[in-house]
């Protein structure tokens, strides 16, 4: 199992993964400020969440830290990965910030 950690200097771009390979999304966010990075879009037979956690930068409240997001790839296809910075509650709204990239997971080659 390999694992790919992708940030936001990784949007627009296409990678590969085998199944059982973890993919992780770290981006920026300040969850006082209401915003949080949230999975808009992904086809989840090719590429299942496995959780999200934030990791402040210092220690204290209101402070700048950033999101992972993790995913499982689970089978053979390809998949967007978007994932938007909005509010919540504000239903309708522009996000603030997006981030998509594509997901390419192989099937394992059979020997027979």
């Amino acid at each position: 199992m390999a694992r790919l950690e992708l940030t936001e200097a990784d949007a627009g771009r296409s990678y590969p993964a085998a199944p059982g390979d973890l993919v992780v999304v770290q981006l920026a966010e300040t969850p006082s400020s209401g915003y949080r990075w949230q999975l808009d879009a992904v086809d989840s037979a090719v590429l299942a969440p496995a959780g999200d956690s934030f990791r402040p930068e210092r220690e204290g409240w209101g402070g700048v830290g950033s999101r992972q997001l993790r995913f499982t790839a689970t089978g053979g296809g390809r998949t967007a990965l978007r994932l938007v910075l909005s509010r919540g509650w504000e239903a309708g709204e522009r996000p603030a910030r997006r981030f998509e990239v594509t997901i390419h997971v192989t099937d394992p080659v059979r020997s027979d």
